[in-house]
């Protein structure tokens, strides 16, 4: 049936061309070794809102004390190069224009090489 799409031809050939990059990018990494196409159109549809707006509008405190760590002190949170490197690809992808911002973000986290 044609037509039921909310989105045009346009933004679904934009949607799939990101995809594609994103996870070539990510093959070629090393990193999420099972992405597919598909996964990361639907993860990430035209422009990834759940990680690009939160760049755009500037991580609080919280945020950025709950990404890089945990405040209570009480368990240790893991982040992963292989995590560093997957989300810095997503932001080059998506919304490159705040990859400084995610730099700054993790420039103080020191990931471990230990991914399972």
């Amino acid at each position: 049936m044609a037509g039921c799409s909310s989105t045009s031809a346009k933004e679904q050939a934009d949607e799939k061309a990101d995809a594609q990059k994103l996870v070539s990018a990510a093959h070629s990494a090393g990193v999420a070794p099972d992405l597919t196409v598909e996964v990361a159109e639907s993860l990430y549809g035209t422009s990834a809102p759940q990680i690009c707006d939160v760049l755009k509008d500037g991580i609080s405190t919280a945020e950025a004390l709950l990404l890089s760590g945990n405040p209570s002190g009480r368990r240790e949170k893991l982040i992963t190069t292989d995590a560093v490197t997957y989300e810095r690809l997503v932001v080059k992808t998506y919304c490159p224009d705040e990859l400084k911002e995610y730099d700054d973000l993790v420039a103080d986290i020191d990931p471990t090489d230990t991914t399972g």
